[in-house]
């Protein structure tokens, strides 16, 4: 028996943050309850609630105005047309990122005209309860805080149909933009 006179000779799970005993999400799961803001802190979105009984894509990037996520990502997504999303099935296409309601809403702004939504993290709740936090020391060191991770996941009616996280199974960056969410459909 473990005890005060017995500890135990390894840590518990309790003992670890949440985030680190987190397991990423994969394809089969059904997209968790959580909360992001659309527009202002105010307006909440629950992501379960916003793919019930849709196709749809949800893309993260480390951040806003971040290089790769706005010269490439985002770009990849903001090109396809509404049409093209629709030939699909998808009738939402979803981006988040670890930053507040205000920046994802300017960020937004200079992609012009988009079927994109883009929806704010500020606190991680749904990178968190995805299971894609990045959080390596380079990437703290550059940004302040976790991030995250790049990705891309197709959804029908929030069961996650596919799912490319970029630096896991071999998948690039590449592999996470538009064109791989459009071969989930």
């Amino acid at each position: 028996r473990w005890g005060l006179k017995n500890p135990r000779p390894f840590p518990s799970p309790i003992d670890f943050p949440r985030s680190l005993l987190a397991m990423a999400i994969k394809v089969g799961d059904a997209i968790p309850s959580a909360m992001v803001h659309d527009g202002s802190p105010g307006t909440k979105v629950d992501l379960k609630d916003l793919f019930a009984g849709k196709k749809g894509v949800l893309f993260g990037v480390p951040g806003a105005y971040t290089p790769t996520c706005t010269s490439a990502h985002v770009p990849s997504f903001v090109n396809v047309t509404a049409d093209q999303w629709k030939e699909k099935g998808v009738e939402v296409v979803v981006c988040i990122a670890v930053n507040d309601a205000f920046v994802m809403s300017a960020w937004a702004a200079t992609f012009g005209e988009t079927s994109v939504k883009f929806l704010a993290d500020p606190g991680s709740e749904a990178t968190k309860a995805l299971g894609l936090t990045f959080d390596a020391p380079p990437l703290l060191e550059a940004l302040g805080n976790s991030r995250c991770k790049r990705f891309v996941m197709g959804l029908d009616d929030g069961k996650v149909v596919g799912l490319n996280i970029s630096g896991e199974d071999g998948k690039a960056d590449e592999d996470t933009y538009a064109a791989a969410a459009l071969g989930f459909f």
